[in-house]
């Protein structure tokens, strides 16, 4: 893969209160909360009544002020995390930096399907603000790449810190020094990425490349990322619950359900290994081997836990859903409180409850090629959005060349 360091757009102050998980998982609730501070990123990246000159002002406006500025010199920025999981400390550290992602390329992988619709929505405003606002996810399978990055801070202090409420522990450097900065980008140069988080908005900026000529389209060759190991321990992958519409009874479909997988009544939430289907009791689903057969699962990765057997053989076969109904139909949260709430309080008919992941099972899916569905892995911690934008007119300032 090819990075490049950049002249990032960052806050002038510290970043606390201007920072946001990325969009797609805020609530309108806690979307009200974010915006309560004046400065947070939110104001730009979810602009008010959805209306994207909103943004561009606000963006503007915060230039001008001096709320935002370019910072002073080429850079990658190096993003370390700790949280603490199962009584634990443990840390993760990354690199956020432009990424070269144009579609001739082969080195960055994605791992799911997109909704069209949403893909569309990021490409409108990533053109309207000529700016790339949140990083995607990118996870690499080397092991000395972790090394390396903490070689590179070793003797830095962070340029900034700040705590986000889930609790996770945020240290952020600027390294400018050219040898290191070139002995990462050599360390990845023969690596491939996979995309964890932020499949829209690499499909979006793909889009504005092909549409886009000149200095525009130099930009958008390159997808502003948040790279990090696929072999760390403190990368978790969980999986999403689909909850479904009451629109959709449950008890018309158990028969056929029942063709493809063995069901199991459950006293109580004992699936955390498999998935589960909670229409107010709980009920383990195993799939038999014509499950596998019905989504085109080669015999290597059979695994009971894939998200393909609920929304491609589930929702999709059985239910009859179409590509509407599952962004309209279907809640996907990575939250199993809520997925069951959902149930509970009758604002929803019934949840299918996800797995954990299994990193080497994962991995060894990806390697085969599997697309899995939209919404079918939750990559965490999450990246912040508001430690760096990536504009168009940077390019004209940075002194590297983009080729």
């Amino acid at each position: 893969m090819n990075l490049i360091p950049f002249r990032p757009l960052v806050y002038r102050g510290d970043l606390e209160g201007t920072t946001s998980p990325p969009v797609d998982i805020i609530s309108q609730d806690h979307e009200a909360r974010l915006k309560s501070s004046p400065f947070n990123i939110t104001h730009i990246t979810m602009p008010r009544h959805g209306i994207l000159e909103n943004a561009l002002g606000t963006l503007a406006q915060w230039r001008k002020d001096g709320v935002l500025e370019t910072f002073g010199s080429d850079c990658l920025i190096i993003l370390d995390q700790e949280i603490h999981v199962g009584g634990r400390r443990i840390s993760r550290i990354g690199i956020i930096s432009p990424v070269e992602t144009s579609p001739e390329r082969k080195d960055v992988l994605a791992h799911e399907e997109t909704f069209p619709w949403a893909v569309e929505e990021r490409r409108k405003l990533m053109e309207k603000t000529s700016c790339q606002l949140e990083p995607i996810f990118l996870t690499v399978n080397g092991t000395s790449f972790e090394r390396i990055l903490r070689a590179a801070v070793r003797q830095m202090s962070p340029a900034k810190t700040f705590q986000e409420p889930d609790g996770v522990a945020n240290s952020v450097y600027f390294l400018t020094d050219p040898r290191s900065i070139e002995s990462i980008r050599q360390s990845l140069q023969r690596e491939n990425a996979v995309v964890a988080d932020g499949h829209h908005r690499l499909q979006a900026t793909r889009n504005l490349y092909l549409e886009s000529n000149g200095e525009n389209r130099d930009f958008w060759k390159f997808t502003m990322a948040y790279v990090t190991s696929l072999q760390s321990d403190s990368l978790l992958i969980g999986g999403i619950h689909r909850v479904v519409s009451r629109e959709f009874e449950i008890s018309a479909f158990m028969e056929s359900i029942r063709e493809y997988f063995d069901v199991r009544e459950m006293n109580g939430d004992h699936g955390q290994e498999s998935i589960v289907l909670y229409d107010g009791k709980y009920h383990s689903i195993s799939p038999k081997p014509i499950a596998f057969d019905a989504i085109g699962c080669s015999k290597k990765y059979k695994y009971a836990g894939d998200p393909s057997l609920v929304s491609n053989l589930i929702l999709r076969q059985i239910m009859g859903m179409t590509q509407k109904d599952l962004s309209t139909k279907v809640l996907y949260t990575h939250n199993r409180v809520i997925a069951v709430d959902e149930v509970d309080s009758g604002r929803s008919g019934f949840s299918f409850l996800m797995p954990e992941w299994n990193k080497s099972v994962f991995i060894s899916m990806i390697e085969d090629g599997r697309l899995l569905p939209q919404k079918s892995t939750y990559f965490y911690p999450k990246v912040p959005s508001g430690i760096a934008l990536y504009c168009s007119d940077s390019i004209r300032i940075s002194g590297r060349n983009l080729q």
